[in-house]
């Protein structure tokens, strides 16, 4: 008989702050209950933070039973360790964490513009992101992925995708929703996509997990 997941991951049923952490899960193979919450007023008193998403890790280990794990990027790194998505080495560590705070900079800017309505953004504000902020900011991620131990690999960090690899496959996945041509003067980010999306593990998720709460532009 097999086992029953060991991590649930309590998140609103949209991809959102949980979609990093379910691209780890997926990419890793790793079972999860993805637990999507629709009564956040009766649960919020009983998180660690009153807020989402939260991890709940039943696997053991450190002598405690069941591990209860708020914020998102605490979360992330804490399965990075787990499932051997942090690289192999401590300078591979630090430099998927440059790399993974690289991307929430970078998010912090998208987010305004993918959520228009909801932040009032201004049509100013949403151009300067396409003209200026955005290609300014994939020139920088071009740079990092230049600079990683093992260029040929194709990853950021070393010779295998870390859990940075699939925060940046997040976040261009995201503005290729709104905006398809977005990569298309820069090959070697858009050929990282493409390899991170043609995963065994990860492509069978892709093709069926729930739409973009983004729209095209």
């Amino acid at each position: 008989m097999s086992q029953s997941p060991q991590y649930e991951l309590l998140y609103f049923p949209i991809r959102g702050r949980a979609e990093q952490i379910r691209l780890l899960f997926h990419f890793s193979g790793t079972p999860f209950v993805d637990t999507g919450v629709t009564d956040w007023p009766g649960l919020k008193a009983k998180t660690p933070l009153g807020q989402l998403p939260i991890l709940i890790d039943r696997s053991g280990g450190d002598g405690e039973a069941e591990l209860v794990l708020p914020q998102s990027q605490a979360i992330v790194r804490h399965l990075a360790r787990k499932l051997n998505l942090y690289g192999d080495s401590l300078r591979e560590h630090a430099l998927a964490d440059v790399l993974g705070e690289t991307v929430q900079d970078v998010r912090a800017k998208f987010v305004p513009v993918a959520f228009a309505a909801r932040y009032n953004s201004t049509p100013e504000t949403i151009e300067k992101y396409w003209s200026e902020v955005l290609p300014h900011s994939l020139g920088l991620l071009e740079k990092l992925l230049s600079r990683s131990t093992q260029p040929a690999a194709g990853y950021f960090v070393g010779a295998k995708p870390t859990y940075a690899d699939l925060l940046v496959f997040d976040l261009l996945d995201g503005n290729l929703t709104m905006k398809p041509a977005c990569l298309d003067a820069h090959p070697a980010l858009k050929a990282f996509v493409a390899r991170i999306a043609e995963s065994p593990n990860l492509a069978s998720y892709l093709a069926t997990r729930r739409p973009s709460e983004l729209k095209s532009s």
